[in-house]
């Protein structure tokens, strides 16, 4: 049985281990024990305040197996992506350029620096142990998120959205920012998706350009992979998609990599749960998966479980229903997979 829980002070040595493997798939995980110490510790901070709006919150869980301890995969929600800093992108926008006298009318497209997605709800930090990426693991990383989003939604701004990485190669080089990036700031993208993660936006603002890039000046190369997902991370994309993200006119300013948003109620997991309550499985039908969540006070955990549901009744096998210590009768809420 795995569970997906709130991060805790104990988790910290699994989780430098779990943000040296994501490596810099996942920038927001940096592997160095103080940055991995204060998120944790926000995180912890978080799940205890009583929150009536969303704010400076940052929720961080991790995928637990619970007979050994041992963690598995990440997953994390900023309440609001621009709280402290604003949320920088590039905004896809298209300038009208036309002449009367030589009746040409053009449309051009360009690339606009922006902080439009600061309001929104982001998950982020998404890793997971590459031998569990064909199993039912991904999705309880994924949608035992939303769930949570979903039953607390006080804590949530009512649009979300996700940065997918970009295209780069092993070696750390990213076309985009190789002919974009580089020439304002003269660095590595390794180096530069981890001062984002460290230093905060404010550099940002120094060095980014101002005015729209006018996308037919930018290398081809560069071009091709604006709004490219990395291969690795087609796994989340096919998640957050088939939940109702989409890429919109947004991407990410270093890589280019795609960014999903939704409306909250254009999410297909909020519109399919249930508030159920447990018993022993004594029948003969046959079972099917279910994401189960269960929020205690302003904590949450998530799990997937096999059962039979009749009416507003999950059934459970006795085994299950002992490794998950929930007690008979107690509600829990539940979405069909």
């Amino acid at each position: 049985m795995i569970v997906l829980r709130p991060v805790q002070l104990s988790d910290i040595s699994h989780l430098e281990r779990l943000a040296d493997a994501s490596g810099p798939m996942v920038s927001t995980l940096p592997a160095k024990r103080s940055h991995l110490l204060a998120k944790v510790e926000h995180s912890i901070h978080s799940f205890e305040q009583d929150v009536c709006t969303p704010g400076e919150e940052s929720y961080l869980f991790v995928l637990e197996e619970i007979l050994t301890g041992q963690l598995l995969g990440t997953g994390a929600i900023n309440a609001l992506a621009g709280n402290r800093e604003p949320f920088y992108s590039f905004r896809n926008d298209i300038k009208i350029h036309s002449s009367a006298k030589l009746n040409i009318h053009s449309r051009i497209h360009a690339l606009t620096l922006n902080h439009d997605l600061s309001d929104h709800s982001q998950l982020c930090s998404f890793y997971i142990s590459p031998n569990l990426t064909d199993t039912f693991y991904p999705s309880l990383i994924t949608l035992g998120r939303l769930l949570f989003m979903s039953v607390f939604p006080m804590r949530f701004a009512n649009d979300w959205m996700a940065v997918l990485p970009g295209i780069f190669d092993e070696n750390g080089r990213a076309p985009f920012w190789e002919h974009v990036g580089r020439k304002f700031f003269g660095i590595d993208y390794n180096q530069v998706e981890y001062y984002n993660t460290v230093l905060g936006k404010t550099f940002i603002t120094e060095m980014m350009p101002y005015h729209p890039l006018y996308v037919t000046l930018i290398n081809e190369e560069a071009q091709a992979v604006m709004g490219m997902e990395h291969s690795e991370a087609q796994l989340q994309c096919d998640l957050l998609s088939n939940e109702g993200f989409e890429p919109d006119k947004y991407i990410e300013i270093f890589d280019a990599g795609p960014i999903l948003t939704a409306p909250r109620n254009a999410i297909s997991l909020c519109q399919k749960i249930k508030s159920v309550s447990l018993a022993i499985n004594t029948t003969h039908l046959p079972t099917q998966h279910y994401l189960l969540g269960m929020a205690e006070n302003n904590s949450f955990k998530a799990y997937i479980v096999e059962g039979v549901l009749q009416g507003q009744q999950l059934m459970l096998s006795q085994q299950n229903k002992e490794q998950i210590k929930l007690s008979h009768g107690q509600n829990v809420f539940c979405v069909a997979l």
